[in-house]
């Protein structure tokens, strides 16, 4: 696809988005570097040392070069296979996956980005149709993709989508990102297998929340930066709908309508993004969201747990901003996720203890174990936060393989270890170390993805 820009004609394949602007955005030489315009705030060096390195932009915006401003966007072929692949095995036992990719603070908000980040390489058409080819690819794939870049760009000057000195959508994107994402779950055949109520939400005072960037940009900057201020908002349910009462075409009964999972954008009491969600969906949601967690860490920490594994909602929403690389790990942690959300497990494995609930120990002798084979421990415990797994085969070959989960992520107790990566000869035994005692029963299975 050829996009006529500012800067030039550039070619741009859909393929090859993020290839395209790799090469974009090396640090400037010192000598190339234009002396930057004056700043409203007497800020100096925001470009060079400030952390996050930000440039200066229209209405007191700023925006950080490494992430707001890039147009590359790691999202391959392989990363969209493995999220069509997710969105169907969920659906497939009764949950719909809606995948809400929080476009960049340039890619929402354009007119306030200056004319200065051409240096950088940017190009507002080129950002925005990043963004909109990862939506298109997701779509053509059969997942249910959020196009957030057109709402939260259906704002208008008084109701800007983001904080000015921090890269946080405010409670005004919040709505609109809700909103988008309430009317995609109400445009879906199962909508009409739920038990809608009606919320309403209330504007409360004007709330003024801590900020690592603005704290950070500040301290090159003479006068005091926009303070990161926005509305809060309380959303309450007038009705309450008979959720039991809803018809069932999965066989279960499923009393969580919407599973909210995501980051920093999502876990926030101020900008009610999940209060929204339940006005334009006219769901209840419960919000899993993690701040910290990353790309993964709420998804896996929720699908491990027992809550999904007892209790799967109709919808599972995950934000997750575009600039986390999804394929940035591996196939390890999809292949978690494919497992915990397949759930098809064979009866635990007899393990024997070391004399501890520490260590423990299952023999695999004989086990026609699958390519796609996944062993799963399970501590029985969810203070258990890390498992070394040690396995042998036949020949006698021992390898190690540790997974842990941070301590901003959930603890569930549960670890998948994929076991084709450790060869095709038969493997006999396996060894697992916990971090800590178990308080109950730790138990081995074999489970598919």
């Amino acid at each position: 696809m050829q996009v006529r820009t500012r800067l030039g004609t550039s070619l741009l394949n859909a393929g090859i988005a993020g290839a395209f602007a790799a090469s974009m955005f090396a640090p400037l030489p010192a000598q190339a570097v234009v002396e930057a315009p004056t700043s409203v705030f007497g800020c100096k060096h925001l470009e060079t040392l400030a952390e996050p390195r930000s440039i200066e932009g229209e209405d007191g915006f700023f925006y950080r070069i490494f992430a707001d401003l890039r147009l590359q966007h790691t999202f391959t072929d392989e990363t969209v296979g493995y999220l069509a692949e997710l969105s169907r095995v969920l659906k497939e036992r009764g949950t719909t996956l809606v995948y809400a990719p929080v476009p960049t603070k340039s890619q929402a908000m354009p007119d306030q980005v200056p004319d200065r980040a051409e240096l950088y390489g940017y190009d507002f058409k080129v950002a925005g149709f990043v963004y909109q080819n990862v939506i298109d690819r997701l779509r053509a794939a059969g997942v249910v993709a959020v196009d957030l870049q057109s709402a939260l760009r259906d704002s208008t000057p008084d109701t800007l989508p983001f904080h000015k000195a921090d890269f946080h959508w405010n409670s005004n994107g919040a709505r609109l990102a809700g909103k988008a994402i309430g009317e995609e779950i109400k445009a879906q055949p199962e909508y009409g297998e739920t038990d809608p109520t009606e919320f309403e939400t209330n504007r409360l005072d004007l709330e003024i929340s801590f900020s690592g960037m603005r704290k950070s940009l500040q301290t090159f900057c003479l006068d005091s930066l926009p303070a990161v201020e926005s509305y809060a908002y309380e959303t309450t349910e007038m009705a309450s709908g008979d959720l039991g009462g809803a018809v069932d075409l999965f066989g279960e009964n499923t009393t969580v309508p919407i599973a909210l999972i995501g980051t920093s954008f999502s876990d926030s009491k101020v900008n009610n993004f999940d209060g929204f969600i339940q006005q334009y969906s006219s769901l209840p949601v419960t919000n899993y969201a993690i701040t910290g967690g990353n790309q993964f860490g709420a998804m896996l920490s929720y699908l491990t747990s027992n809550e999904f594994q007892e209790n799967r909602p109709r919808f599972l929403v995950w934000e997750n901003p575009i600039y986390n690389n999804l394929g940035q790990y591996g196939p390890a942690p999809w292949i978690e996720l494919l497992a915990a959300a397949a759930n098809e497990c064979s009866a635990p494995a007899t393990a024997v203890g070391q004399g501890n609930s520490l260590e423990f120990e299952v023999s695999l002798s004989g086990q026609d174990l699958a390519e796609n084979a996944v062993v799963m421990a399970d501590a029985q415990d969810e203070a258990v936060r890390a498992a070394a797994f040690f396995v042998t085969d036949a020949r006698g070959n021992r390898r190690e393989v540790a997974l842990k989960r941070n301590d901003r992520l959930r603890a569930t107790g549960r670890f998948f270890l994929p076991l084709p990566p450790f060869g095709k000869s038969e493997i006999t035994s396996l060894r697992v170390v916990l971090d800590r005692p178990s308080e109950g029963q730790p138990a081995v299975h074999v489970c598919q993805y």
